[in-house]
């Protein structure tokens, strides 16, 4: 099989804590869709534009779509939330396919920052506990200063970049064309999530159908034991290229790690909610996102006043 077999029609690009993962499930069970396992492979913003496209087919197709067939699928998808942020990526998958379609959820930034940031302290690349510092930190962090030690890439503690949904999705409809874009607003997903779901895949071009299973929004996760999430999350190397599921590994060995990592962090695993913004940092974010809020209502033709 060579990459000129298939590609991924359609990729959903971001925001991160908008339902990306909450579309992705549905996107899966669709039996004429083969969607990347796991949902995110990044491959496109890890990897330069040559050796991209030469290790396509081994490092990309094989190892994140094992499972499709070209009878059954009609449709292939994957979903790595960074490519909203990264020109670069998004030129890249255009250049393989100029027809590809990107899928964006976006959500006001004053609820998805709080929730990003208990994410990113949830995989350990953060490690300020309180969300205000950590936005005040921003600065200093994209000069390289003040990183956490187990951070992996400063890009995921940009907060402000990463709530200006406006200016990413503006930046998106002048690379892609505003007809190969589809934007969902976390709002509507919440009020009437079929009707989103029909939209998507009409956009994709596949017939609506009623997933299998309920689907459930993604709770915010917290631990029991700090040493004990940190060895699982961010394993030693001898054991991190057995877990990585973006590694391509095989074997008992493998598969056994997997499984045990898999039913430890599900031990460790503890119900745990973001702290709610004080006022004053509220009205911060409102002020500096005032403009960005009112630059993707112009771009959606959509009334956002009550995100500000």
């Amino acid at each position: 099989m060579t990459h000129r077999d298939f590609f991924p029609d359609f990729f959903l690009v971001g925001a991160p804590r908008c339902g990306t993962t909450t579309m992705s499930k549905y996107l899966r069970w669709h039996p004429k869709i083969c969607f990347s396992e796991p949902k995110e492979t990044f491959y496109f913003a890890r990897a330069s534009a040559p050796a991209a496209i030469a290790n396509l087919e081994e490092e990309y197709l094989d190892r994140f779509f094992p499972h499709y067939e070209p009878t059954l699928h009609e449709v292939v998808g994957e979903g790595s939330v960074s490519y909203l942020y990264d020109p670069s990526a998004l030129e890249l998958i255009r250049s393989i396919n100029p027809e590809a379609k990107f899928i964006v959820m976006a959500r006001n930034p004053m609820d998805m920052l709080p929730s990003f940031h208990f994410r990113m302290l949830y995989i350990l690349e953060e490690d300020e506990e309180d969300f205000e510092e950590a936005w005040r930190l921003w600065e200093a962090r994209s000069r390289g200063e003040c990183l956490p030690k187990k951070n992996s890439d400063p890009g995921l503690l940009a907060y402000p970049e990463i709530g200006s949904h406006g200016k990413n999705v503006e930046r998106l409809f002048e690379l892609a064309g505003r007809d190969r874009c589809h934007v969902i607003l976390h709002d509507d997903l919440v009020a009437d999530e079929q009707t989103v779901f029909d939209s998507v895949l009409k956009f994709i071009g596949v017939e609506t159908y009623e997933p299998p299973h309920e689907i459930f929004a993604q709770p915010s996760k917290g631990y029991r034991y700090r040493w004990l999430h940190e060895l699982l999350w961010k394993p030693p190397s001898a054991v991190a290229r057995y877990v990585d599921p973006r590694r391509k590994r095989r074997g008992v060995i493998a598969e056994r790690l997997k499984w045990a990592r898999k039913r430890l962090m599900s031990f460790n695993r503890a119900a745990a909610k973001p702290r709610k913004l004080e006022p004053a940092m509220r009205s911060q974010l409102h002020e500096y996102f005032a403009d960005d809020i009112a630059l993707l209502g112009t771009l959606l033709g959509r009334d956002l006043s009550h995100w500000r």
